[in-house]
């Protein structure tokens, strides 16, 4: 089960420019957790800190929405995993940031850390199971695939596909694709090279 970083005080707002910080214990605490040089985290803060153009010390939505790395078919479907289930009440702490971050840094010896191929995947799986009953329907397919092609197919053959890539996969077409099938699809495929992001050192 994925762990939720709770709002624990992490920033503190400086003089009247209400400039926003972070200790060098809470960067300690956060390369342990996610894997990160200081390096790193000093540099995902301060591209946290131009994200959070309000300085509220979270990150909303619509500031999700001008990374420019999100422009695609499912950005707002890829908001909503990071907003929904790494952060809390539709914001995203600078913690949380870091931590969802850390599952696109490349494979490492710890098969059990952030990164391993076992999350890359899950989020990968997030984004069609959004009831979170570890299930991808047909009608959560289907959305995905609405939002790639937009009006470009018909409603009546974009149902067809979802229907012939579940039958295809040897399912009964109201049964869903569980995360095990799922991951066994996926097997032949480089994830950690299609879903690893280069930060610099």
């Amino acid at each position: 089960m994925r762990k939720k970083f709770k709002k624990r005080p992490l920033f503190r707002k400086m003089g009247s420019s209400h400039s926003i910080t972070i200790d060098s214990s809470e960067i300690d605490d956060i390369c342990k957790e996610t894997g990160f040089s200081h390096s790193q985290i000093k540099r995902l803060f301060n591209r946290f800190n131009s994200l959070d153009k309000d300085k509220l010390g979270f990150l909303r939505r619509e500031d999700l929405s001008s990374i420019p790395e999100l422009y695609n078919p499912v950005r707002d479907r890829i908001i909503d995993v990071l907003v929904s289930d790494y952060g809390e009440n539709g914001q995203l702490n600078f913690r949380q940031f870091v931590n969802v971050l850390a599952i696109f840094r490349r494979k490492s010896n710890n098969s059990n850390g952030p990164n391993s191929l076992e999350n890359k995947l899950r989020f990968i799986f997030d984004m069609y199971d959004r009831d979170k009953d570890n299930s991808i329907s047909q009608i959560e397919l289907l959305s995905i695939l609405q939002m790639i092609v937009g009006d470009n197919l018909p409603e009546d053959q974009l149902n067809a596909i979802a229907d012939r890539t579940i039958i295809e996969l040897g399912l009964p077409v109201n049964e869903g694709i569980s995360f095990e099938k799922f991951c066994d699809c996926l097997k032949k495929i480089d994830i950690d090279e299609k879903m690893s992001m280069k930060f610099l050192s």
